[in-house]
Order: structure tokens, then C-alpha cells, then sequence
């Protein structure tokens, strides 16, 4: 298998033109696209573990005699690029982060930037509680104070460092004039709009 294309970094890389000459099937053709175009292709041709030349040949099969090739192919990466991000929409946003979170067994919870608690799961609420007598059965995460021993952007861009794996860091719970501290293991909160983690509570 290719590996996968990689994204130049130049500013105006993207609206750079390139001639390229390609085998399509039995033949060799000459086609000019913009850079970008091109990027996209090679995702798409690694995608289906095949060649670009490849995936030239499937969209001109698809072509009505006399239509644009070159135009097509800028509809074809387009067309890839938009289920891509249909796709990862369904996996991202607020629903993503409560489901993760309510699927932990273990106490876990989401948190913002302004240290608001985005979400919570039973086992979580369960913790407090049995950390802090006085605490009513029915009490839920309103009033419930979180706070971590590093900033959080420090630990947002520690995440983001590509195979870094999830962070240990020490935490406290707040709850009117009580404390709970504790360790957990924070990941990214799958969320584009604003910054947030997803905290799994480790047993003591």
C-alpha cells in the first residue's frame, strides 16, 4: 500500500497548476490540475489502495463522451472531501462527547476550557458521593467545582502532539467547601468548536 499523500505547506501551494503524465488504463495521458487536486486524488487512490491512474480511469468511465476530464476530476476530490467531513461530523460534537462519556463504566466526565463540566456519567456523581458523606443522594453535577494541576492549554496542545496517547495529570473536586483530589487520564472531547477533554477518573 502507498503512503498516504502529504499536505505541502508552502501558502500557495494549493492553487499551483502541474502538468502530470499518468498511464489511464492502456494509455498514457497528459492532464493539468491545480496542486490541491492532485493532493486529493493520491488520498483517494490511497483510500482504495490503487493508483491515481487508477482512479483517473473510474472517473473517465463514469464520463458522458466529449465532457471535461479535468473538471470532473476536481468534482471527484470534491465530492471524496465532502463525505469525508459528512462523516467525520456524525463521529464529532456535543452527542459524540456525552456518548463516550456515558459509555465509560468508570467515572468520567467532559470538560471546557472555562472549566465547565460538558458532561458526566453516573459512575461519576457515584464517586463523589462516596467521597463525601454529606453529600445528598440526589445531588448532581451543578455545583460541582473540577480543577487540574496544569493549565488546560498546556494539556490540550500536550494531546495534540500526534501518538502521545492519553495524559495522567492530578485533579481536584470541589463541592461547596470539600475537595476530592485524585489522578486521571484525559483525551481529546471529539469537539471542533471549542476545546475540551474527556477525563476517566483513576482508582486510588
Amino acid at each position: 500500500m502507498t503512503k498516504p499523500a502529504e499536505i505541502p505547506r508552502d501558502e500557495d501551494w494549493a492553487f499551483q497548476p502541474r502538468f502530470r503524465v499518468l498511464r489511464v488504463g492502456t494509455a498514457r495521458r497528459g492532464i493539468r490540475l491545480e496542486e490541491i487536486f492532485w493532493t486529493v486524488l493520491q488520498q483517494i487512490a490511497d483510500a482504495r489502495d490503487c493508483s491515481v491512474g487508477d482512479v483517473i480511469e473510474a472517473c473517465e468511465n463514469r464520463l458522458e463522451k466529449g465532457a471535461n476530464l479535468s473538471s470532473a476530476l476536481r468534482v471527484e476530490a470534491v465530492g471524496y472531501l465532502q463525505g469525508a467531513l459528512e462523516t467525520a461530523r456524525r463521529k464529532i460534537g456535543r452527542q459524540a462527547v456525552r456518548n463516550h462519556v456515558m459509555a465509560s463504566p468508570s467515572p468520567c466526565f467532559a470538560l471546557t476550557g472555562d472549566k465547565q463540566l460538558m458532561a458526566y456519567n453516573p459512575a461519576f456523581i457515584g464517586f463523589v458521593q462516596s467521597r463525601l458523606s454529606s453529600l445528598a443522594t440526589d445531588t448532581t453535577g451543578r455545583g460541582v467545582r473540577l480543577s487540574l494541576d496544569i493549565q488546560f492549554s498546556e494539556l490540550i496542545e500536550k494531546l495534540k502532539i500526534e501518538g502521545s496517547g492519553p495524559a495522567t495529570v492530578g485533579f481536584v473536586i470541589g463541592v461547596d467547601r470539600q475537595l476530592i483530589r485524585g489522578r486521571l487520564n484525559a483525551i481529546l472531547a471529539p469537539l471542533t468548536e471549542q476545546e475540551a477533554i474527556i477525563g476517566f477518573i483513576l482508582p486510588n
